[in-house]
C-alpha cells in the first residue's frame, strides 16, 4: 500500500459494517476498516473469487441502511494472514454529489461518536531539557511573550492560561488563567515558536490574581513539523474546484501558512474534503497580488473548539509560481523585513552608523574602494534565493534599521554574514529593542534556507568576545556538540596584503599541486584533528572538495567561486597543505571567503613545518594577486603560530567558527526567539 493510500480517508476505530455485492454472488458483509469519498476498505471472510476491476455495489451499515447502493469496483485484494482476515479495497465509481454528502455526514457522525481513529501526532523532534540555565531562559521568554498554554489533568479537563510573571530569584512562574486550575498534580502544555513544551506541576497557588508555580526542573520539548507555520498577517483566501465534483467550488480564508503548507477552517458537508485527497490546482490570493497556483494534498482534518480545521501540503505548479508562492509566504511570515528591492545605499549607511566598518580595528575609509563591487554583487544576487539574498528591516524614509546577508558558499551549507544594526532616530524610536530587530532579520535569513533541498549545514564566522554571540550561538552549539551536529571552533583571524613583499621560501621547501596520495594524507589528517561538522560543512571531504556543483551554481549568476589546494614539501616530504578560496569581489567586505586555511600534516612545532606553512602564505599572496585581490584572510586554527608572526599578518582578533546541522535549525530558531525576547521591564 502506498503512503498516500495509507492516509486516504479515515480509519475506523470500532466495529462498523458494510455490505458489498458482486454480480450474481451473494452479498458479503464485512467490517469497515477505512472510508473516504474515493474508496473504502473491508475485512471480509473470503475474497477468493474476486479480482481487480470487478464491479460491485456497496451499502454502508451506518444506522439505517441507505436505499441506494454506491457503485464501486475492486481496486486491491490482500490475502491476509493466520490471524488477519483478507482485506478488500473498493474504489467508488463516479459517486453522485448527494451520495458524497451522505458519506461526509456519516463520517462526521462517526467522528462525534468516537468511531474514527484520531491520527497520532508523532513528533519529529523530542528533547528533554534539564540544564537549569536553559530552563531559566525559556521561562523568562515565556513570561515576556505572555505565551499561551493549557493546564491538563489526567481526566482530560483543561484550562487555558497565559504566562504573565517570572522571578528567577524566587524560582516561580505565574499564569493568568481562564478559570480555576486543577487542585492535584497536572501537566502544563505551553506553545513556543515552533514546538510545544511540557512539564509536570505538583503544586500551584494564587497570588495577586495569578496562578503561581515553581519553575520546572525538567522540560520536554516536542516539535511535530520541520517547517514552522505562522498565522497570516493579512486576509488571504484559497479557492479550488473539487476534483470529484467540479460543481463544488471551495473558497475559504486561510488561518496560517508555511513554505510547504497552509490551513483553514472547513465545513465538511460543503467542502467534501478528506485526508489524502489531491487537488490539481489551488489558487491562493493575497490582496494586491496575482493568485498563486499550486498542487495540494489534504493531510489532515482535525477537530478544534471552533470547528473543523483542514491542513494541506502544497507544491507550486512551476518555477514562476514557486517564486510567487515564496514571496507570498514570506510576506505573511516576515512582514517586518524585506529581501527584494534596491537597499544598497541604505545598507551602506547602516554599516557606517553601526560601527561595522570599525570591527577588528579596521579604518572605515578603507571600505570605500570596495563599495562599487559590493553594490554590483548584491545586484547580481537579486532574485536568486537558491544562491543568496540580503534581509533588511526597513524604517521610515527608505532607511534600514538592521541587515543580514545569507549565501551558499558550499554544496549544502549556508553562511550568514554582514550583520549590522543602527539605532532608529528620535527619542521614542531609540527605545526600540535591538533584540527584536536582530530576531526579525535572523528569522528571515534562516527560514527560507530551510527549503533548499540540498541544505545540510548552517555556519557563521563570529567575533569571539561578543556577549550576544555567546548567548545566542556559542551556548547552543555547546549543548549539542556531543551529537556531532554542531561545533564551535576557535580561530584567530589574520589578514595579509597580496601586493607587498613576502618572505622567500626556506631552504628545502617547495610548494606545488598535491598528488592524489598527498590529498589522501590531507583528508586523513582532517579526520584526526577536526570534527565532522567542520569537514562536512566546509566541503573538506573528498567527494565535494573541488566544489564543482557550487562553482556551477555561482557561475549561473555570473558570480565567481574558486578553491585550489597546494602542498608544501620539505625535501620532497609533504608537511603542510594550504586550501585557498576566493569568492566574487564585494560579496563580503571583510573578505571572509577570500581565505587561506593551512593544515599541518605533522607536528607543527617542528621548524620545517613552520617554514612550510610560511611558504604556503607566500604562495597564497601570489594566488590572490593573480586574481586582483588586494587582501585576503587567514584562519589560524593551530596552536603554534610562529609562521604567521614571521609573515607579519595583521591580527584582526579572536573568532569562533559556529556550525550547526540543518536538523537542528528549528531548535536554534526556537532558542533564538527565547534569547532575543525583549525583557519584561514590568
Amino acid at each position: 500500500m502506498s503512503t498516500r493510500e495509507a492516509i486516504l480517508g479515515y480509519r475506523m476505530g470500532t466495529d462498523l459494517s458494510a455490505v458489498a455485492s458482486f454480480g450474481d454472488a451473494n452479498d458479503s458483509q464485512g467490517r469497515l476498516v477505512q472510508l473516504s469519498l474515493e474508496h473504502l476498505t473491508l475485512h471480509l471472510a473470503s475474497c477468493a473469487e474476486l479480482r481487480p476491476g470487478q464491479p460491485a455495489n456497496v451499502v454502508l451499515g451506518l444506522g439505517e441502511r441507505w436505499t441506494t447502493a454506491l457503485q464501486a469496483e475492486v481496486a486491491e485484494i490482500s490475502s491476509g494472514g493466520p490471524e488477519t482476515p483478507p482485506e478488500l479495497r473498493l474504489r467508488f465509481v463516479a459517486p453522485p454529489l448527494e451520495a458524497g454528502r451522505k458519506i461526509v455526514s456519516a463520517l462526521e457522525a462517526m467522528r462525534e461518536s468516537g468511531h474514527l481513529v484520531t491520527p497520532e501526532a508523532r513528533p519529529v523532534w523530542k528533547e528533554t531539557i534539564t540544564r537549569q540555565e536553559r530552563i531559566l531562559r525559556i521561562s523568562e521568554a515565556l513570561a515576556a511573550r505572555t505565551t499561551r498554554g493549557v493546564a491538563r489533568t489526567e481526566d482530560g479537563s483543561r484550562v487555558e492560561v497565559r504566562a504573565a510573571h517570572f522571578d528567577k530569584y524566587d524560582g516561580v512562574i505565574g499564569w493568568r488563567a481562564d478559570g480555576p486550575l486543577p487542585r492535584g498534580p497536572f501537566a502544563m502544555e505551553v506553545f513556543g515558536y515552533s514546538s510545544v513544551l511540557y512539564f509536570r506541576v505538583e503544586k500551584a497557588w494564587v497570588e495577586h490574581d495569578l496562578w503561581m508555580m515553581p519553575l520546572p526542573v525538567e522540560l520536554t520539548r516536542y516539535r511535530h513539523r520541520w517547517l514552522r507555520r505562522a498565522p497570516t498577517t493579512t486576509l488571504c483566501h484559497l479557492s479550488f474546484d473539487h476534483p470529484l465534483w467540479p460543481q463544488v467550488r471551495v473558497h475559504r480564508q486561510m488561518l496560517d501558512v508555511s513554505y510547504e503548507g497552509l490551513s483553514f477552517m472547513t465545513e465538511p458537508g460543503e467542502d467534501l474534503l478528506y485526508p489524502g485527497m489531491r487537488i490539481p490546482v489551488v489558487e491562493v490570493e493575497m490582496p494586491g497580488k496575482a493568485p498563486v497556483r499550486l498542487f495540494a494534498e489534504v493531510r489532515n482534518i482535525s477537530s478544534t473548539p471552533k470547528g473543523r480545521r483542514c491542513g494541506m501540503w502544497l507544491s507550486p505548479l512551476n518555477a514562476e509560481q514557486g517564486i510567487a508562492w515564496r514571496e507570498l509566504v514570506e510576506e505573511q511570515m516576515h512582514p517586518k523585513t524585506r529581501v527584494a528591492g534596491d537597499w544598497n545605499d541604505a545598507v551602506w549607511e547602516v554599516f557606517e552608523n553601526s560601527g561595522y566598518f570599525r570591527l577588528s580595528g579596521k579604518n572605515p575609509t578603507k571600505f570605500e574602494e570596495f563599495k562599487r563591487e559590493f553594490y554590483e554583487t548584491q545586484n547580481k544576487l537579486q532574485g536568486r534565493p537558491r544562491l543568496g539574498f540580503r534581509v533588511v528591516k526597513p524604517m521610515e524614509s527608505n532607511k534600514v534599521e538592521a541587515s543580514i546577508s545569507v549565501v551558499k558558499p558550499y554544496a549544502g551549507s549556508w553562511l550568514t554574514h554582514q550583520v549590522a544594526r543602527q539605532h532608529p532616530e528620535g527619542a521614542n524610536k531609540r527605545s526600540a529593542s535591538a533584540r527584536e530587530a536582530l530576531r526579525d532579520i535572523y528569522l528571515r535569513g534562516y527560514e527560507p534556507a530551510q527549503v533548499d533541498p540540498d541544505v545540510k549545514w548552517f555556519f557563521a564566522y563570529c567575533e569571539a568576545r561578543v556577549r550576544w554571540m555567546r548567548f545566542t550561538k556559542f551556548d547552543f552549539a555547546q549543548w549539542y556538540e556531543h551529537t556531532g551536529q554542531s561545533a564551535a571552533i576557535n580561530f584567530r583571524l589574520m589578514e595579509g596584503e597580496s601586493d607587498r613583499d613576502w618572505p622567500a621560501l626556506a631552504e628545502g621547501i617547495e610548494v606545488g599541486s598535491p598528488t592524489e596520495e598527498e590529498l589522501g594524507v590531507f583528508f586523513k589528517r582532517l579526520e584526526q584533528t577536526k570534527p565532522v561538522a567542520f569537514r562536512e560543512a566546509l566541503d573538506l571531504v573528498p567527494e565535494r572538495f573541488h566544489m564543482n556543483s557550487t562553482k556551477a551554481l555561482w557561475n549561473s549568476a555570473e558570480l565567481s567561486r574558486e578553491r585550489e589546494a597546494f602542498v608544501a614539501r620539505h625535501n620532497g616530504r609533504p608537511v603542510a597543505v594550504g586550501v585557498y578560496e576566493a569568492a566574487n569581489p564585494g560579496l563580503n567586505l571583510f573578505q571572509i571567503l577570500d581565505s587561506v586555511r593551512i593544515v599541518p600534516l605533522e607536528d607543527d612545532t617542528q621548524p620545517e613545518v613552520q617554514d612550510a606553512m610560511l611558504a604556503l602564505l607566500t604562495r597564497a599572496a601570489e594566488w590572490f594577486r593573480a586574481r586582483n585581490r588586494r587582501v585576503f584572510v587567514h584562519y589560524v586554527e593551530c596552536t603554534t603560530v610562529e609562521y604567521a608572526e614571521r609573515a607579519a599578518l595583521a591580527d584582526l582578533g579572536e573568532g569562533v567558527l559556529w556550525i550547526i546541522s540543518s536538523t537542528l535549525l528549528p531548535e536554534f530558531l526556537e532558542h533564538l526567539c527565547e534569547s532575543t525576547t525583549p525583557r519584561n521591564e514590568g
